[in-house]
């Protein structure tokens, strides 16, 4: 059985709801259905705009060496999280750090963007933005035009 999303608001709840039921009635002669709530994470409009930011990121130089958008973005979630925590904002799931498994040094684990809020995403974006003159990164027109679709998105 597929996985099947449904977004539910004041306005259609009681519509929305009754395809729910319907759906899981229908999914019963097959066997148990598991329905889930959540609340929406971020949305994909946010993703590509940090995404196009961080890439940008990597065409800089910094502390002597040129990193991949993947290094990149462990240091500014790193960097990020560190800052929500001493605004006292602290991520839900913030950094870890943990002891080898040879118990000779610490291993830090960053957050996880998939796990981010819409509220902790838009944060980000503009945490990159303030990272971006402090690192005097240029932004490119895929950065500026995933900026401006994000900023239209969320009003």
């Amino acid at each position: 059985m597929a996985d099947i999303d449904f977004t539910i608001t004041q306005d259609n709840v009681k519509t929305e709801m009754t395809k729910v039921w319907e759906m899981a009635n229908k999914g019963l002669k097959g066997g148990t259905v598991l329905v889930t709530l959540g609340r929406e994470k971020k949305s994909r409009a946010q993703e590509k705009c940090y995404h196009a930011q961080i890439n940008d990121f990597a065409k800089i130089e910094v502390n002597g060496s040129i990193h991949k958008p993947k290094i990149w973005k462990a240091m500014l979630v790193t960097e990020f999280a560190k800052e929500r925590m001493e605004m006292g904002k602290p991520l839900a799931k913030g950094v870890q750090h943990v002891l080898s498994l040879c118990g000779q040094f610490m291993i830090t684990v960053r957050p996880e963007t998939k796990e981010f809020t819409i509220p902790d995403a838009n944060e980000f974006i503009e945490f990159l933005n303030a990272k971006a003159v402090e690192y005097e990164v240029v932004f490119s027109n895929t950065a500026l035009t995933a900026y401006q679709t994000y900023r239209e998105a969320n009003g």
